[in-house]
């Protein structure tokens, strides 16, 4: 290669032909001949390249880990393994740069190899410069259409991020503030608050808006594992560490270098095991279970929990150390009932969520949205998700009505329709509701109020109170109270 290019005379440096290419661009140039290696390095220099030369693939690994480049240029055959082996290195580590493989022993079985490996393109000796000119420009031109893509989609993820975190109360917006702060950070991360809050979609909020975006995202609930399997699941196994180990496995912090780990539930993880999550928090290092070699991994954790750790701690369930560590910033999510204003956002879009084929979101009456909003919702925003999914299954039209919210809840919002009514006065016409009074009873008073309202107008009625004309009518005749010609 580098005969041929002492050899060409006016052909030396095509590289400089027509318009000059991007300065700013870096480039691993991977060729254990040294002669060929700074001729081509001086080529690309003189174009204002900044080249860095490896002469074997470990050279080139160690260089890809110290430093991202914009292209990688690699001879097939080197002393210590082969351009593959720099190919799957540099797509792993930095999956955005092309990789361009140069070979004296091509042949169209290598090059499809190469380009199934994820190859920008291939080679062959003695290398033609003016092909070397136009693979490059076109490397570079796909490097900067995939980087812009991925602002692009790094941007929309954290639209959706945010708008994922549905609501409009002080509450919400005051997370989703401290979300939009801490995520471009690398800070662990503690979110508390009771089950079903959304702990889980503020820890996707967190990643989306996170420069780790795109990079693994492990979840784990430690909860919902046995004792003995949570050691291995974190941090790995090496064959024949215990009974049933008949092969190596990653566990999940090894799968999530270089992204993000979420450790649901942190509070359940047994004392034994939070000494060496510990070392992986400080140190970034650990040894899979069964073996001793040390693996580094640049991860980020996220972790939740609705226990009380502080308690934890003085009860000596927790590692006072190990809260402090993974408490760096701490965002409470308050339950659904102390942000009520919250209830009817959330309610439309999980009837979005829930469409039918005819992609068309079903509406809840007047009437059902009150039910919702009374209710106090102790399982929060995942309880809330059910009984709207319950209602969009069993509602054949596409308006919801209080006949196809969850009895209970229908139930107890009642109680807290009647209980509200008593303690503010709120006269059902000239009657105070009291307490003590049973669901039918109140139901009644409520709907002879509703028509007394209206001047007995049953269809109005109807409409206001969320069910259908059949249905007033028949209570009506079952209360014996037929008002008025409606």
């Amino acid at each position: 290669m580098a005969e041929k290019a002492r050899r060409s005379g006016p052909q030396q440096n095509p590289i400089g032909d027509g318009e000059r290419m991007d300065s700013s661009h870096t480039v691993l140039l991977v060729e254990d001949h040294e002669t060929t290696r700074l001729t081509l390095a001086e080529i690309m220099a003189r174009e204002g390249y900044k080249v860095k030369g490896a002469a074997t693939a470990s050279e080139a690994m160690k260089a890809m880990r110290e430093e991202e480049f914009d292209l990688v240029v690699t001879d097939l055959k080197l002393p210590d393994g082969d351009g593959l082996s720099v190919l799957d290195e540099c797509k792993r580590l930095s999956p955005y740069t092309p990789v361009v493989l140069v070979t004296g022993h091509g042949s169209e079985e290598v090059a499809v190899q190469a380009m199934k490996h994820g190859a920008q393109d291939y080679l062959p000796k003695p290398l033609d410069l003016n092909r070397l000119k136009a693979v490059m420009e076109a490397a570079f031109r796909v490097r900067a259409l995939h980087l812009e893509n991925l602002s692009l989609q790094q941007e929309l993820s954290k639209r959706k991020a945010e708008a994922d975190l549905i609501g409009n109360s002080p509450a919400i917006e005051k997370v989703r503030q401290i979300i939009r702060q801490v995520a471009p950070t690398n800070a662990t991360v503690l979110l508390t608050g009771e089950t079903g809050v959304g702990k889980e979609v503020a820890a996707g909020s967190i990643v989306a808006q996170s420069e780790r975006s795109l990079k693994p995202f492990r979840k784990i609930n430690i909860a919902a594992m046995p004792r003995e399997l949570v050691e291995a699941e974190l941090f790995g196994y090496e064959r024949g560490a215990f009974t049933g180990a008949f092969k190596m496995k990653k566990g999940h912090f090894e799968m999530a270098d270089g992204g993000t780990l979420f450790l649901d539930e942190i509070g359940e993880m047994p004392v034994e095991i939070q000494v060496k999550l510990l070392r992986v928090l400080q140190e970034q290092a650990f040894e899979r279970v069964g073996g001793t070699q040390t693996i580094h991994t640049d991860v980020r954790l996220i972790c939740s929990t609705n226990r009380d750790l502080e308690k934890a701690c003085r009860e000596g369930h927790f590692r006072e150390d190990l809260y402090y560590r993974i408490n760096v910033i701490h965002i409470h999510i308050p339950p659904l009932r102390e942000r009520r204003e919250d209830i009817p956002a959330l309610a439309k879009h999980f009837l979005w969520q829930f469409r039918g084929l005819g992609g068309q979101a079903k509406e809840l009456t007047p009437r059902a949205m009150e039910v919702l909003t009374a209710y106090d919702w102790p399982g929060n925003v995942r309880q809330l998700r059910n009984v709207i999914e319950r209602a969009c299954l069993l509602c054949p039209k596409p308006e919801i009505d209080v006949a196809f919210i969850d009895e209970k809840v229908v139930r107890v919002a009642g109680r807290a329709f009647a209980q509200g009514a008593a303690r503010e006065g709120v006269a059902a016409g000239a009657n105070i509701i009291p307490l003590g009074r049973t669901l039918e009873e109140v139901e009644k008073d409520y709907i002879l109020a509703t028509l007394r309202e209206l001047g007995g107008n049953k269809t109005k009625a109807a409409k206001q109170l969320g069910i259908g004309l059949k249905t007033l009518y028949r209570k009506l005749e079952k209360y014996g109270e037929l008002p008025g010609a409606g």
